[in-house]
């Protein structure tokens, strides 16, 4: 009987000890190298680890649910609206979104402030993509808006700044970050296209017409869509961030966030 309970505690302390190392990522990859502060190569060593979010785990990290694909990545709504007093005023409901192109993105420098536990990042996307389910009601310039279906709009060659912010958490098992924050600001894109199919109620002539003022005016247009753009961004990169780094130790990362 003695024999039986005994084993039945080592079944038990060894499955235990098993699901608590799925909390965290115990083995540090190779691609990542802990970057020191105040070290002169602190910010290469940095841009090259961040480039590790989008490319090396863009399908997810491994042994971790939590965090799935980022190419595609699944947002299920995004809302937005306009002063309709403005030459261009658009309250549209996407339902839907994918967007593709983040596992393309390049980490083309970063940094990070020790006082207040913050990274920022400078990231160029050659093509990031949304597509969608829409409504929208509104007007651009004297063009009347009401339609629904399905579209997409593309942002060519972006540069967006990246900054996030947290606070460590130490723990037995190494020492985390607590995400706080992220704001995403798109500093530049040099083409951006907008495709609402549908958009008349099958009138194929004043839809073509309303995508080439759409599009032959497109810095003006992209203004108008951009406040919503950078909140969707921002909204899935701190969900992405916070289950990331609750995962993997932040010192893989930044080997003194603490």
């Amino acid at each position: 009987m003695m024999q039986k309970i005994a084993k039945f505690l080592i079944i038990l302390v060894v499955l235990t000890a098993t699901a608590e190392g799925l909390k965290y990522l115990a083995e540090k990859p190779d691609y990542l190298t802990p970057c020191i502060a105040g070290d002169p190569s602190l910010n290469s060593c940095l841009s090259k680890n961040l480039q590790t979010l989008f490319h090396q785990w863009k399908d997810g990290i491994p042994g971790y649910n939590a965090v799935g694909s980022l190419d595609p990545l699944y947002i299920k709504r995004v809302k937005f609206s306009q002063d309709s007093s403005q030459a261009i005023a658009i309250n549209a409901d996407l339902q839907n979104v994918y967007m593709t192109g983040g596992s393309q993105a390049v980490v083309k420098e970063a940094s990070y402030d020790p006082k207040h536990y913050a990274m920022k990042a400078l990231v160029y996307v050659p093509k990031l993509r949304f597509q969608f389910d829409y409504k929208v009601k509104g007007h651009v310039i004297a063009l009347n808006l009401n339609g629904h279906g399905s579209g997409y709009f593309e942002a060519e060659q972006a540069l967006l700044q990246m900054e996030m912010a947290g606070r460590p958490r130490v723990t037995p098992e190494g020492a985390f970050a607590e995400v706080d924050r992220v704001k995403i600001s798109f500093r530049d894109i040099k083409q951006f296209h907008i495709q609402l199919n549908n958009l008349f109620g099958g009138n194929k002539a004043l839809e073509d017409s309303a995508h080439m003022l759409f599009n032959e005016n497109w810095r003006e247009f992209f203004e108008v869509l951009r406040p919503a753009a950078e909140q969707t961004v921002e909204g899935v990169l701190l969900d992405r961030m916070k289950k990331t780094f609750a995962y993997v130790p932040v010192s893989y990362f930044i080997k003194d966030f603490h």
